[in-house]
């Protein structure tokens, strides 16, 4: 019997498995919580003002989101990404996501949640979706406490597939076999090496090169949440970065 048919199915989690990016929510939650050391604190939001105007790029924020926790210590960023996932990210899974993650379960299949967001919040994620492992982006610990200092690859474009590959590769997975679902034209190195990519909410660019490609274009969009929910998460979301 091979384990798992050889066959993995990758899910980015940012804006398609999610609704929202979950390393900005994580760094939002602990910039309110003020877990922050200070001075890693006074440029959070400098650095979502400058992300804004386009002056950084997506993968600065992918490293900003890990570096942030410089001088945490990791049980306690364990604790904090439990609470924000229930706090803030639990509804945010689009029902979409979570069909197909049932559906490649189902089929045996060897479920991956890769993301550039910071490893201990997709663990989270991983852990709701009973997925078998989780990419995320790391720090280095020193002392049971986070450095500055990322663990590379970091999970972007090239480095995600390059992170992918081994992962698959020690459990004798073929990514020729394997499935990948995401917005990301940052995966476009990762989407050229599955067997079947598909592309989950494109903004229009993107969408048009899928178009070009062949590859398949899904929406997931609906999630679980109440009236009640939506309303506070109008009031709340993103409701201040000088808190």
């Amino acid at each position: 019997m091979i384990p798992f048919g050889r066959t993995a199915a990758v899910f980015d989690v940012d804006d398609s498995l999610l609704d929202g990016n979950a390393g900005t929510i994580f760094t939002w939650y602990l910039y309110r919580q003020k877990v922050m050391r200070p001075e890693v604190r006074a440029r959070i939001p400098r650095v979502i003002y400058e992300y804004a105007r386009g002056r950084l790029t997506e993968h600065d924020m992918v490293e900003v989101g890990s570096t942030c926790h410089a001088g945490l210590r990791a049980d306690e960023l364990k604790e904090h990404a439990r609470a924000c996932f229930e706090l803030h990210l639990r509804r945010r899974i689009t029902s979409g996501a979570i069909r197909q993650v049932r559906r490649h379960l189902l089929s045996g299949h060897f479920v991956l949640l890769a993301s550039g967001s910071p490893q201990y919040i997709i663990d989270e994620l991983a852990a709701h979706l009973r997925a078998h492992a989780a990419l995320g982006t790391r720090a280095t610990i020193v002392g049971g406490q986070f450095t500055d200092q990322l663990i590379r690859p970091v999970v972007f474009r090239e480095g995600k597939r390059e992170a992918v590959e081994k992962l698959l590769e020690r459990w004798d997975l073929d990514l020729a076999r394997s499935w990948l679902y995401s917005d990301s034209p940052a995966d476009v190195p990762l989407f050229e090496a599955v067997g079947h990519p598909v592309v989950v909410n494109p903004k229009d660019p993107f969408r048009e090169e899928a178009e070009r490609r062949g590859w398949p274009v899904v929406r997931w969009a609906d999630r679980r949440k109440s009236s009640a929910e939506a309303d506070a998460e109008r009031e709340d979301e993103w409701g201040s970065w000088d808190g």
